[in-house]
């Protein structure tokens, strides 16, 4: 895989979130209501994807996404992550992102992309704290592969 595979680098990113949904699951789907639902997940999903395009550092790792794919894909997974009613059925974050050698620098760059359009969502500053707390465990599967 080249660096350029974007699709593969942000809908396996998300993907970390679903090995944290088990935790989350215990609450039921407060993080699901809290993220706006489908529509809210939707909403701050598709400003991520729009900014990673045009960031300075990331936008080659997303220039030959398929945007309708990739926005599904991580919309899905945050769902199914937020112990709402959808599942995830995409690649391992290691077989993801084998031979993509993304850095650190590029990885917090998205999740910063990410917690900003939460923010602009209206999403509470909770709910991006857990959803930002189940990324972090399993940053080490994304970089560096």
């Amino acid at each position: 895989m080249g660096r350029k595979n974007s699709g593969l680098l942000a809908a396996s990113l998300f993907a970390i979130l679903g090995y944290g949904a088990a935790a989350e699951g215990a609450k039921g789907d407060a993080l699901f209501r809290d993220l706006g639902g489908r529509e809210g997940i939707a909403r701050f999903v598709g400003a991520a994807v729009a900014s990673a395009h045009s960031h300075p550092r990331i936008a080659f790792l997303f220039e030959d996404a398929d945007d309708g794919n990739l926005k599904g894909q991580l919309g899905d997974l945050i769902c199914a992550l937020a112990a709402g009613p959808c599942n995830y059925e995409g690649l391992g974050m290691r077989e993801a992102h084998s031979g993509m050698e993304i850095t650190e620098a590029e990885f917090d760059i998205f999740v910063e992309l990410v917690l900003d359009a939460m923010e602009q969502s209206g999403i509470s500053h909770s709910a991006r704290n857990r959803l930002l707390a189940l990324l972090v465990p399993l940053r080490e599967d994304i970089i560096h592969q």
